[in-house]
């Protein structure tokens, strides 16, 4: 008797820790779907067939080149924003129009009633704690209707604008928002390239004015363009057109220390003062952390320069080492072609654009000796540096690239303006995703 009921407890415990081990999974998946986005747990790699339940993000005759630039997922809805005007449902048997926005079911993919419209790209999503709110920022003058800033708040419980909510910067676009100690970081084209704003009513703060940007690279006024908070909340990474934070040089990437008050990290890098070409010395494109915060990497456009200290066209590992001529810990070379996004999870680099090989350093446009085939979509071993075996391939026909790489608890969602995603080679266009 007492044998068995020992049996039975020891099977109930197992049952108890394999389930509580689940549920940590899954709660640790479920952090990509809120407001911090850097230092992403998953339990595996995506598969390489994309599901076929996702909805499609078309070309027409109003926008020729439409795509997906960012994802976030407020429970069961997911919100995708860019630059578009039709959305068809998975069977291509119903299109809507959707200007630049719309929403669907993160489960099933159905393509729900919410259509705002904004007159220009939705280049930021960024939902509040309580999925109440979206802050929405990009290249419009007007959401649903209403003037906005270039950054408007929506109020998803009342489905209208929080017209009590206005950014008092003038700007001529927002390009990326993320809530970080209870103010909304904005970054973007404006004077500054970064501000920290209240975000129940969009005054602005004080907190990131010690670490202005100023300066711009050829071709470009100053922006902010991408940043990335650590998952400790307290080192951010800045990249974007630039020459000094603060006052002191920096060129196109920089650290900023996040405590009482924000102020500029030691940490800096000579490589980033080179220019890919002439007309082209802002190249850096996105950033991300590890889930331990131990690194980051940054993701670039440019050209490829073989045999040079250029960082063009690169995916790079960095130690956040608070001193001065840093170097990268690795470097992956595509060649010559763009890296548009990148997400650092626990288990690989992950990187979108419109890229054809990885592990390419001796490849100008062309591939090198020792490349390897990843369209437009690769991973990385964070320790090697080297392109792991994980191809699931995404279409680059258009140009354009991937621009988000976001997980939840399905897997990896990719938001890109190409038409193919995954092995098999599908039609997936603008969003797919690839599921665990």
């Amino acid at each position: 008797m007492g044998s068995s009921t020992h049996g039975g407890t020891t099977r109930t415990r197992t049952a108890l820790i394999a389930l509580l081990a689940v549920a940590a999974a899954v709660a640790s998946l479920l952090v990509a779907q809120g407001p911090a986005r850097a230092g992403t747990q998953i339990p595996r790699m995506p598969q390489l067939n994309a599901a076929n339940d996702t909805p499609r993000v078309v070309d027409d005759a109003v926008v020729g080149q439409a795509g997906v630039r960012e994802l976030r997922q407020v429970g069961t809805t997911m919100y995708a924003g860019g630059e578009f005007n039709s959305v068809q449902n998975a069977a291509r048997t119903s299109t809507y129009t959707r200007r630049n926005i719309f929403s669907f079911n993160a489960s099933t993919g159905a393509v729900s009633s919410w259509a705002p419209a904004a007159d220009g790209a939705v280049l930021a999503i960024e939902p509040s704690a309580d999925g109440r709110y979206l802050y929405i920022g990009g290249e419009f003058r007007t959401f649903a209707g209403v003037s906005v800033n270039r950054l408007v708040k929506y109020d998803l419980s009342q489905q209208r604008v929080d017209t009590t909510f206005r950014s008092p910067v003038t700007n001529t676009r927002v390009s990326d928002l993320q809530l970080v100690g209870g103010r909304l970081f904005v970054a973007g084209t404006f004077p500054g390239g970064m501000v920290a704003l209240d975000p129940t009513t969009g005054a602005r703060t004080t907190y990131l004015d010690a670490v202005q940007a100023t300066g711009a690279e050829s071709g470009y006024t100053t922006r902010v363009y991408r940043f990335s908070v650590n998952p400790a909340g307290n080192r951010m990474v800045v990249i974007g057109s630039f020459t000094a934070i603060g006052g002191t040089a920096r060129q196109q990437a920089a650290m900023v220390r996040l405590g009482t008050t924000a102020t500029l990290s030691p940490w800096s890098s000579t490589r980033w003062d080179l220019d890919c070409i002439s007309s082209l010395q802002w190249y850096t494109r996105d950033v991300d952390w590890s889930p331990d915060g131990s690194y980051f990497a940054i993701v670039t456009t440019g050209a490829g320069a073989p045999g040079t200290q250029k960082l063009c066209d690169t995916i790079t590992r960095w130690n956040p080492v608070e001193a001065a001529n840093q170097q990268p810990v690795w470097i992956n070379y595509s060649g010559g072609d763009t890296f548009h996004s990148v997400v650092v999870t626990n288990l690989a680099v992950i990187a979108s654009g419109h890229f054809r090989w990885l592990d390419n350093p001796l490849g100008r446009d062309t591939k090198g000796a020792g490349a390897v085939d990843r369209l437009g979509i690769g991973a990385v071993d964070p320790v090697t540096g080297k392109a792991t075996s994980w191809n699931p391939g995404k279409s680059v026909e258009e140009g354009l690239g991937g621009y988000d790489l976001y997980f939840t608890s399905r897997g990896l969602w990719v938001a890109h303006f190409e038409r193919y995603l995954g092995t098999p080679r599908e039609l997936h266009e603008g969003v797919g995703l690839l599921p665990y």
